[in-house]
């Protein structure tokens, strides 16, 4: 065989890139596939990082904030429950003023007095998480006060100016303190809600961090799916750079390894190119 003919790895594949009709796609379509893989692998080594960093953050806040645990239960939770508290306080509020200006007139005091309820159940909650138990014990008492005086509002209404039974007045009498008996309960609900809910910068941060890691998943499972389309694409291009040689110089165990060594290079190059001594 003259110099001009031997079978070389770049004329092996040079005549296969010029001569087959898929070679050049296949080739073009293994390097764009691992181009991908590199980068997603990229990108995740990235979320990843951001992931630790997001954890960090979150549990070092949680040491500064909270070094013991002692507000347990979830920011979002803890609000969907005084929220539901809220709701409670105002119907009751709304039953305690309707006696004394109707149900209708009674819908914006009964929210102001709601917010008013709120507003002593967070000065309970801040004072007990201050360990003020004697601002504990005033602010107490005034709920308390507050209340004998809703309870006292739903004995005067409309109704006074007829005559009425005494049982009627015994019977409202009761159901008044009962109502005002539940406005103080859910007002303590409350107030034992707001100190034992974590603060809201907690939340915050925990949700940044459960942010980057579903990023950081979806970026593992875009990886793993480009590496094996990566692998697909490449064992179709080298297989058929195996099928040539075999076509062409079967045995030749060093002219196939070398053939595929620079078959593999060529996939791996964005853009591919044969030696110039081809």
């Amino acid at each position: 065989m003259q110099p001009e003919h031997r079978l070389t790895p770049a004329r092996i594949i040079g005549e296969l890139l010029a001569n087959h009709l898929e070679a050049a796609s296949l080739l073009a379509e293994a390097s764009h596939c691992r181009a991908l893989a590199v980068c997603s692998a990229a990108i995740t080594g990235l979320k990843l990082a951001a992931v630790q960093a997001a954890r960090l953050a979150y549990e070092e806040l949680r040491h500064r904030l909270e070094p013991r645990r002692r507000h347990p239960i979830d920011f979002g939770v803890g609000l969907l429950l005084v929220l539901s508290l809220s709701g409670g306080l105002a119907v009751l509020d709304l039953i305690e003023l309707s006696g004394l200006l109707g149900e209708l007139r009674s819908v914006l005091p009964a929210m102001a007095a709601t917010a008013v309820w709120l507003t002593v159940a967070w000065l309970g909650a801040a004072a007990v998480r201050q360990r003020r138990w004697a601002l504990v014990v005033a602010i107490t008492g005034a709920a308390l006060l507050l209340g004998l005086l809703l309870v006292a509002l739903h004995g005067l209404g409309p109704y006074r100016g007829r005559l009425m039974t005494h049982e009627y007045d015994s019977a409202s009498a009761v159901f008044g303190a009962l109502t005002g008996t539940f406005i103080l309960v859910l007002t303590v609900g409350a107030a034992t809600l707001m100190a034992y809910t974590e603060p809201a910068s907690l939340l915050v941060v925990r949700r940044r961090w459960h942010r980057a890691r579903i990023a950081y998943e979806e970026a593992v499972e875009t990886e793993h799916t480009d590496i094996q389309a990566a692998a697909i694409a490449a064992e179709a291009w080298l297989g058929l750079v195996r099928a040539r040689v075999i076509a062409i110089a079967a045995g030749d165990e060093g002219l196939m390894q070398a053939t595929e060594a620079l078959a593999a290079v060529l996939m791996e190059s964005s853009r591919p190119q044969l030696p110039p001594s081809l």
